[in-house]
């Protein structure tokens, strides 16, 4: 999984992760208020997602292949976040 970064961080460190996306082909996952809200990946692995040709479902089904331990990293990530929050009672 690609580093998972603030929107704040992402601003800071820009040209280092766009750096990272060119050498690496990684990806960096940016959050705001502890919800994932975007994902930055080099032009070549989104022209290869873009260019499958399938819409809807059929498009997120090849997009997704493989990325089990992403998800549940992102969703450990998100359970982390809710239990920082003390504004509400969130059931985990």
């Amino acid at each position: 999984m690609g580093e998972i970064v603030t929107l704040t961080a992402a601003k800071a460190r820009l040209s280092e992760l766009v750096s990272r996306l060119v050498h690496k082909r990684d990806k960096v996952f940016i959050t705001r208020k502890g919800k994932p809200v975007a994902v930055l990946m080099p032009v070549e692995v989104y022209r290869e997602l873009a260019g499958k040709g399938e819409r809807g479902l059929a498009a997120a089904r090849g997009a997704l292949a493989g990325l089990d331990d992403e998800v549940d990293e992102m969703c450990e990530l998100i359970y982390r976040e809710r239990e920082k929050e003390k504004d509400r009672e969130v059931p985990l």
